[in-house]
């Protein structure tokens, strides 16, 4: 059997275990987040690459990865572009969106994830392509690149998401959910890419708003408005932003205690009239907050940029619908 030949039928030897819930449907894919500014990064420049290469290369917007574990990561896995087999793992809880400055440790955060889904048996069956059996930071991860050893993996324990029991080897979950698909130094994405998921109108919005023209074209239909089996989404972020004779209506996902440091960017494009208002320690009292502008800064061509703690968390056109290219 060939190496498409044996990946599909694993494919298909997964969705028939994992008949039920996200992870049937998982077995379709492989998935990368990281936060939007990179994928925007990765999306507009058509390559997703390795740690080393986008480092060098000044591509890494956001680096929102853990510096403990990094450091004790095998360098060799630097040289990879990573996937993982499933979404909603360990770090990625840690990891997804905004948490106050006091809240971050190592340099771990994600502030707006978006999750690009990859095609499993498209990559797979590439033959430079290498795998783990779980966490590559781990002294005693497997490095696969033999297909047949796909089999060896432990996907009971790769899929699993459910609440660790106490009888259950809670350590041995823990690191099978982070295994991961590996390829060297870099990926043409559109070879590969499925959709786009993220979790809000606004965040969809934004993405749109930096993509190039090409990006749109390559991604009509692929940008999806969805969390169930993707997302945590327990961390508060923008859902959607109206705006109304001269004010914006932001909603938000939830309330929070913590305080943040918010930016409004406001440009009339028309006039080129810009207005940046700072409002620093403030919290989400409310899911819907009214942010009130001069009314000489609304036309028919205005933009609203919006900066929490220092990271992009919202941007749009509101003169242009670049939410209808899609």
């Amino acid at each position: 059997m060939n190496r498409v030949d044996f990946v599909k039928s694993f494919q298909r030897e997964l969705a028939t275990n994992f008949n039920l819930g996200y992870q049937n449907w998982w077995s379709k894919f492989l998935f990368h987040y990281s936060d939007i500014s990179n994928i925007i990064s990765i999306l507009n420049s058509a390559k997703l690459y390795s740690r080393n290469k986008a480092l060098a290369l000044r591509l890494m917007q956001n680096d929102n990865a853990d510096n403990s574990v990094i450091s004790h990561t095998d360098t060799r896995a630097k040289e990879y572009v990573r996937l993982y087999f499933g979404a909603l793992t360990p770090t990625q809880y840690h990891n997804e969106g905004f948490k106050s400055r006091t809240k971050i440790l190592h340099h771990a955060h994600c502030p707006v994830p978006v999750f690009l889904l990859l095609n499993f048996v498209k990559i797979l069956s590439r033959t430079d392509s290498h795998f783990s059996s779980g966490n590559i930071a781990s002294a005693k991860s497997n490095i696969y690149n033999h297909i047949e050893d796909l089999d060896k993996l432990e996907f009971k324990y790769i899929y699993h998401r459910d609440y660790i029991q106490e009888n259950m080897n809670k350590q041995l979950i823990t690191y099978c959910r982070h295994a991961e698909v590996l390829i060297p130094d870099e990926l043409n994405i559109y070879d590969y890419i499925e959709y786009v998921m993220v979790r809000s109108e606004a965040e969809k919005q934004t993405l749109l708003y930096h993509l190039n023209q090409t990006s749109k074209q390559k991604l009509k239909q692929k940008i999806r408005i969805y969390k169930n089996g993707i997302f945590y989404a327990d961390r508060f972020y923008i859902e959607n932003i109206e705006l109304v004779d001269n004010r914006f209506s932001i909603s938000f996902s939830r309330i929070t205690d913590d305080k943040f440091d918010f930016v409004f960017y406001i440009t009339n494009n028309d006039i080129g009239l810009n207005y940046t208002s700072k409002i620093p320690q403030i919290s989400i009292e409310n899911r819907t907050i009214i942010f009130q502008i001069k009314p000489e800064y609304v036309s028919k061509n205005i933009s609203l940029k919006i900066t929490i703690d220092g990271n992009l968390a919202y941007e749009h056109n509101f003169g242009v619908h670049n939410n209808l290219v899609l």
